[in-house]
């Protein structure tokens, strides 16, 4: 299955990395400590490494996933696995 935008994410993560100006995670969340597109976190080479312990452990799923299936709202806040699932019904994939 095709992810949602996947050639033109790919071509955008790839110009990211080789200008080493952002790193290639999707999250829209700037100010998250530990998305690595924060500068604090960019500077540093930090990855995603965090974030996903972080969901893990809340029983999350990270916000990278919902923006491959495609749009969500601004202030969609569920992030459990059964907010993904509906995410993904949402969009037509089952």
């Amino acid at each position: 299955m095709a992810t949602y935008g996947d050639e033109q994410y790919l071509r955008e993560a790839d110009a990211c990395l080789a200008e080493r100006t952002h790193h290639f995670c999707s999250c829209r969340d700037l100010e998250c400590p530990l998305n690595p597109n924060n500068p604090r976190n960019l500077e540093r080479g930090r990855g995603c490494d965090a974030c996903i312990r972080k969901c893990i452990a809340l029983g999350e799923i990270p916000s990278c996933f919902f923006n491959e299936v495609g749009a969500w709202p601004d202030d969609w806040e569920d992030f459990t696995y059964a907010g993904f699932v509906h995410h993904c019904n949402v969009h037509g994939i089952e």
